[in-house]
């Protein structure tokens, strides 16, 4: 197996993170021309929260995908440069892009915390075995 399918998921979670940033601007620009709201209105992020209000979720949900998932990506470039690509890291990461999807599509719909927290730590826990396995090998090896 080409060591290069590693970065297949990554890339399919920055595709993800260029939608979801697409869609705060969308979104954003829509509800500032309804609202006539400008910019200098908003010079902190609790006042962008308080005239976005529910528009917010976009930008709430960018700022997601910078948190966890930076892990991630450090992880695949791990996973590549020691040379541990195999079956197992793929399926692990193409189900955390998934559940990453997943999130990002709950969060820009219909919002129950609930529900996106659910994929949210499934990812996540996915994430710290990722990590768990690459220390085990790193170390045993």
């Amino acid at each position: 197996m080409p060591a290069k399918y590693i970065f297949y998921p990554c890339f399919s979670l920055v595709l993800l993170t260029m939608v979801v940033w697409f869609t705060m601007l969308v979104r954003r620009a829509a509800h500032m021309k309804q609202h006539n709201i400008v910019p200098n209105d908003m010079p902190t992020r609790e006042l962008a929260d308080v005239k976005f209000g529910a528009s917010q979720a976009p930008n709430n949900n960018l700022m997601n995908l910078f948190e966890i998932p930076v892990l991630f990506y450090i992880a695949t470039l791990a996973i590549y440069v020691l040379q541990l690509v195999d079956v197992y890291y793929l399926w692990l990461s193409w189900v955390f892009v998934a559940l990453r999807y997943l999130h990002s599509l709950i969060h820009l719909s219909y919002n129950n915390v609930l529900h996106r927290g659910l994929p949210y730590l499934a990812s996540t826990m996915l994430l710290w075995l990722i990590w768990f396995r690459i220390g085990f090998q790193t170390v045993m090896s």
